[in-house]
């Protein structure tokens, strides 16, 4: 027997044990109560991991193998070619019927999105422009005499500008 075969053996005895026998075991002393969950718990755990180690030393065998490297390649090559193959009748197949029933073809499908997407910019910029132009003077204050006072356009409010306004309020 090779040193790779043993291998596989030895997880697969592993797994055995673990799964067929440690498992068991702490499952029937848990429910006759002479065992604790965490006994059980391991036990899971140890079979899980056997379990696992079996199948990546089976899968690391596998792949090793020149033969089944030669057939996955072969059926990929050939699963490659069928799709090529598929994918050039739908294309004819569908380009006549398409002509012939007079269904669009992309480029006019996408002729109205790019012109909503254009109308879609246009009132935003406008808006944009207007907003800057009617925009109202920046105001800032001043400290004079009599109190702080706004002056928005390079103009000062001065006292007869409020009488006169709390006059036409």
């Amino acid at each position: 027997m090779s040193g790779k075969k043993s291998e596989v053996v030895v997880e697969l005895s592993n797994f055995v044990r673990a799964f067929w026998l440690e498992l068991p075991i702490a499952a029937a002393n848990r429910i006759l109560g002479n065992g604790d969950d965490q006994a059980l718990n391991e036990a899971g755990w140890k079979a899980y991991d056997a379990f696992v180690s079996l199948t990546n030393e089976a899968t690391n065998q596998l792949y090793q193998d020149r033969t089944v490297g030669t057939l996955v390649g072969r059926a990929t090559e050939t699963a490659l070619r069928a799709q090529h193959i598929g994918n050039a009748l739908i294309s004819a197949f569908l380009g006549n019927l398409r002509s012939a029933i007079g269904l669009p073809t992309a480029s006019e499908i996408a002729a109205p999105h790019t012109d909503l997407a254009a109308v879609r910019t246009e009132p935003a910029a406008a808006l944009e422009n207007r907003a800057i132009d009617d925009a109202p003077a920046p105001r800032s204050r001043t400290l004079t005499d009599d109190g702080v006072r706004f002056v928005g356009n390079g103009h000062v409010p001065s006292l007869k500008d409020e009488d006169d306004e709390d006059a036409a309020a």
